[in-house]
């Protein structure tokens, strides 16, 4: 008999596949026991509450402090003046006075050019005007007696100026076979060194006053008005190093390629420690303003892009914009706040303006979430003992 039901089901195996078809979909659809429905667990929360239950957020109470709003520029240092040393006689170099990269005083002398016939020059220019004022006293006095005509007179005059035109020329001449520096500060570039022959306008040296050091900027159209000629202002190098000057230039014009307006400050700088063509930024004081410091997480953007929080107002919801003030790595700064504000700061992402949600303080947002979730288990608890009730009866 057995035999028999075996070679039956063999030859038709559609009748295990329909079988365990069967078998599988009667093991899906069938209630396990402790398990609730979804919908009787909400509804018997909903009763238990007479209320919909509301999302919870993190909310800080911040007051808003007086800060100064800055302004913060990027810029380079660059030396308070420079200039190129260049030759006013021509002449061969016979001795360098100072080395490139070494500090000068003004009017000390750093090179000195070949006098070659200067000097004999000027003792034969010096001889010809002692010539040029015994002839002009003579004819002077022969004028005076009425025996020499005005035409003489003005003739030797010219003779006696320009003798004394000689002599000032060779002296000069003289003394710019020195070369001195126009002002105390450091030689950087070495255009001609000892032996070099020079014509008048050829480079020696470029000589950079660097204190006080400049730190130069670009400020915006906004900022400008706000800016003013000795305004304090701070520096801060790449170093770390910070350094206290005030603005000494404000361009009346704007650059024409970044519409903004260089800005230029003046540092003490009497060790000579900083140095032009290194990176600093300035920062300026503007204007006092009050605000608040939160974390960079605490910011949201609303539909239309604009950066806000999320605050709460008698348990709705509330988008407010602001305004930044100043930011750092660790917070920023904002503005455009009362004297007091709640703001959410944990689960702003799962909420929209208009929303009521169930705001608790950052102080016991831990005690209220553990309530929360006691109360939820309750619920759900309660649940589950409702359907088994339902299910005793229904046996």
């Amino acid at each position: 008999m057995l035999s028999r039901v075996i070679t039956f089901i063999t030859l038709r195996p559609y009748i295990v596949a329909v079988f365990i078809t069967a078998l599988l979909l009667f093991w899906m659809l069938a209630p396990v026991g402790d398990q609730v429905p979804e919908n009787s667990a909400t509804e018997v929360q909903t009763n238990h509450n007479d209320s919909p239950i509301l999302p919870t957020v993190q909310t800080t109470h911040y007051v808003a402090k007086t800060v100064t709003k800055n302004l913060n520029l990027y810029g380079k240092s660059e030396a308070n003046s420079r200039s190129i040393i260049r030759a006013e006689v021509p002449g061969k170099i016979i001795k360098m006075s100072a080395d490139k990269g070494a500090y000068v005083k003004r009017d000390q002398k750093i090179a000195h050019i070949e006098k070659s016939e200067l000097p004999a020059r000027l003792k034969q220019a010096e001889a010809n005007l002692t010539e040029r004022e015994l002839t002009y006293k003579a004819v002077k006095s022969l004028n005076d007696k009425g025996l020499q005509g005005r035409v003489r007179l003005a003739e030797v005059n010219s003779l006696l100026l320009s003798a004394q035109t000689d002599v000032e020329h060779l002296q000069l001449s003289l003394q710019r076979t020195d070369i001195i520096a126009p002002f105390s500060g450091v030689l950087q570039e070495q255009f001609a060194d000892l032996g070099d022959y020079l014509q008048v306008g050829d480079p020696i040296f470029s000589l950079e006053n660097i204190n006080p050091i400049v730190i130069r900027g670009d400020a915006t159209e906004h900022h400008i008005n706000h800016l003013k000629l000795g305004q304090k202002v701070s520096a801060t190098l790449l170093s770390g190093e910070k350094i206290e000057g005030e603005i000494s230039y404000i361009a009346s014009m704007a650059d024409s390629g970044s519409s903004t307006f260089r800005i230029e400050a003046k540092f003490p700088n009497p060790n000579m420690g900083i140095f032009s063509g290194i990176s600093a930024k300035l920062t300026i004081p503007l204007y006092q303003v009050d605000a608040i410091y939160v974390s960079p997480s605490t910011l949201a953007l609303d539909e239309n892009g604009n950066l806000g929080v999320k605050i709460v107002k008698n348990g709705v919801v509330a988008f407010h914009a602001i305004e930044l003030v100043e930011a750092d790595n660790d917070g920023a700064w904002l503005s455009g706040f009362d004297n007091e504000v709640d703001i959410i700061t944990l689960g702003q992402g799962f909420v929209k303006a208009g929303a009521q949600v169930n705001a608790v303080d950052k102080s016991t947002f831990k005690e209220e979430l553990v309530d929360n979730n006691d109360s939820v288990k309750s619920a759900h608890s309660d649940a589950i003992s409702e359907t088994e009730l339902d299910k005793s009866t229904e046996k």
